[in-house]
């Protein structure tokens, strides 16, 4: 569920309410939580608007914005306090309370800890297989190398599409170089295992359905790389330049930066040519959709001003 992508997002509205007794807090009013910064004085004023929360819906708000003041420099001198606090929360008797926690808790603590969060929310009903992959892929960029072998293969265990798209958003070296090479050639064993295919209609070309196939072909010749030494441009032109494959994964991978960039550094317009000339054809075929014409304008434009 692509829930998981929005758990952390700032609540559109909050609204301090004291505890008995006590003076009430000012009012958070929705533009000031989107520059709340995290100090020690904003966290312990929504651990007391958490506390003083008087619905379900109230105190899910608290938890959400409370995960934002989280940060991995510690920024607010306070992180312990608020992984406690959403520790005590995930193990609330209302289950979305105890979902609301569960999210932000999982990505602030260690790996291990983390794996056992997540598994023991999927066996409690908490989580769903594609929830739990999504957030395994992304512990996966914080996790010690010693760990992310075990993360990796949890990923390809939950057979999941969604955890397999987090993996690879913002796929890069920063994420390869520090791995080990285990850990590097089970990750190209996944996205082997985990091809993206279009949908069935030819005329039916998705912006994700696009961002996906490009990421995870981009994702797939940077671990080659790595894994069997065969350059990046190898992988991709074989990909490319196979007469079988649907003409809009080409427009998909060459339509973005990575693309364009694969074909300045080949630096001629022959590599390409069979590619450009499907592209051409596809937006020809289809000449109802703005979106395609446009990036296959642009693709034709750069492979132009390539020399021959």
């Amino acid at each position: 569920m692509k829930s998981a992508l929005a758990i952390l997002a700032i609540c559109a509205s909050f609204t301090a309410v004291a505890a008995p007794g006590r003076a009430p807090a000012p009012a958070v009013r929705a533009a000031d939580t989107l520059r709340l910064a995290p100090t020690a004085a904003n966290v312990k004023r929504v651990r007391a608007a958490l506390h003083a929360a008087r619905s379900e819906n109230d105190k899910i708000d608290q938890i959400r914005l409370l995960a934002t003041l989280y940060s991995r420099s510690n920024a607010s001198g306070m992180n312990d306090a608020i992984v406690g606090e959403l520790r005590a929360l995930a193990a609330s008797p209302s289950r979305r309370i105890a979902r609301s926690a569960t999210y932000p808790l999982a990505q602030a603590v260690g790996a291990d800890e983390t794996i056992e969060i997540l598994l023991r929310a999927k066996r409690a009903g908490l989580m769903e297989s594609e929830e739990v992959a999504g957030e395994l892929a992304r512990a996966l960029r914080f996790a010690p190398r010693e760990q992310q072998l075990r993360l990796v293969q949890l990923i390809g265990a939950e057979q999941s599409r969604y955890g397999v798209d987090v993996m690879v958003a913002g796929f890069g070296s920063k994420l390869l170089d520090p791995m080990l090479p285990e850990t590097r050639q089970a990750v190209g064993e996944l996205l082997r295992r985990t091809r993206i295919d279009f949908p069935r209609n030819a005329d039916s070309f998705g912006y994700v359905d696009a961002i996906r196939y490009a990421g995870w072909l981009h994702a797939s010749a940077l671990t080659e790389q790595w894994v069997s030494r065969q350059p990046y441009e190898i992988t991709v032109m074989a990909h490319l330049d196979d007469p079988e494959l649907d003409p809009r994964k080409l427009i998909a991978y060459l339509g973005t930066p990575e693309g364009k960039e694969l074909m300045v550094r080949v630096g001629k317009r022959g590599p390409f040519a069979g590619a450009v000339r499907r592209a051409r054809d596809y937006a020809a075929a289809y000449p109802h959709s703005l979106r395609v014409q446009k990036i296959v304008s642009e693709i034709y434009g750069s492979w132009n001003s390539l020399p021959a």
